[in-house]
């Protein structure tokens, strides 16, 4: 008999459907489905979300909705990351979309969501030969950028304002693309990081010291990791070799919308220079270079949570 769940992902960059048979252990995935929506780019400077941006993301959930049909409204598990955690406003979008989702909309903390994307990473079979290091694991989404440090669960975690939508908007004028524009949103989010890196072990050591692997997941990474083509043991990665590749990649278009790349999903072009410059920032201020890929995510990790506490 099959036993139907569901993970939504309201995302600042895309909305996410994953529906999963729960009689297989710990669930087969039956279908997966997503749109890109920007509702980030519906914020304005004082976080309040623009009516134009609330009906695009209402309009994607009504197109989604249907997948959820055979999915009992109480193993519909939905959860809204940072757009919806920062938007003033955000009752005039959650209000609509609990009725069109029939189930209650979990507008997770950036803790929350850090926390629940290290469950999804390390829930991956792929990065089974490093369970017993310490992992770094970097997540960069459309609003926010997680980074979480742990073997088996969290010990350090931190949600950082810093996404790949807003990046685009707050360093690309006129969507434009040119070295300098590049190199001051790596500037600003290797500052970002910069800012967290002090504790009271002193100058010599930062909270995000002592792992033994890092590891990237979600859809800016995934894209980037593409791009490199480099793979060690089964395990897709990226350094900082590779990355200076992409970058002069990227320095090839003149815009944002330009941006098309053999090997990157169509829709994920115009943000990715935001997100190689907020990844090359996190690569510089930890002096990273090896950035191993998991599947695991977000949505997994909600999952897997959920059917815990069942």
């Amino acid at each position: 008999m099959t036993y139907l769940a569901a993970a939504i992902d309201l995302g600042s960059n895309s909305f996410h459907v994953t529906v999963v048979d729960t009689s297989h252990v710990p669930y087969r995935v039956v279908s997966r489905i997503g749109e890109k929506v920007q509702l980030a780019a519906g914020l304005n400077e004082h976080n309040v979300l623009s009516q134009e941006s609330i009906e695009r993301g209402l309009e994607c959930l009504v197109r989604l909705a249907p997948m959820l049909e055979k999915v009992s409204p109480k193993h519909r598990f939905v959860v809204a990351t940072n757009t919806l955690r920062v938007a003033q406003n955000r009752a005039d979008f959650i209000t609509a979309a609990k009725v069109i989702l029939g189930a209650d909309i979990n507008v997770l903390s950036g803790e929350e969501e850090a926390a629940l994307i290290f469950t999804g990473v390390t829930s991956d079979l792929a990065i089974a030969p490093h369970k017993p290091f310490e992992k770094l694991v970097i997540d960069i989404g459309g609003g926010s950028t997680e980074l979480v440090l742990g073997k088996n669960s969290p010990n350090q975690l931190q949600s950082f304002p810093m996404g790949c939508v807003a990046f685009s908007h707050d360093y690309f004028p006129q969507r434009k693309i040119n070295n300098a524009h590049l190199q001051n949103a790596i500037a600003a989010a290797q500052a970002i990081i910069e800012s967290s890196k002090s504790n009271s072990l002193g100058a010599s050591e930062t909270i995000w010291s002592g792992w033994q692997v890092c590891i990237g997941s979600s859809g800016t990474m995934k894209a980037l990791i593409a791009l490199s083509a480099l793979e060690e043991g089964g395990m897709a990665y990226l350094n900082r070799a590779s990355m200076a590749n992409i970058e002069q990649q990227l320095l090839a278009f003149d815009y944002l919308d330009d941006v098309s790349i053999e090997g990157v999903r169509g829709d994920r072009g115009e943000v990715l220079p935001a997100g190689y410059a907020i990844l090359m920032g996190i690569l510089r201020s930890l002096n990273l270079d090896r950035i191993y890929f998991s599947t695991g995510a977000l949505r997994e990790g909600v999952l897997l949570k959920a059917l815990q506490e069942k």
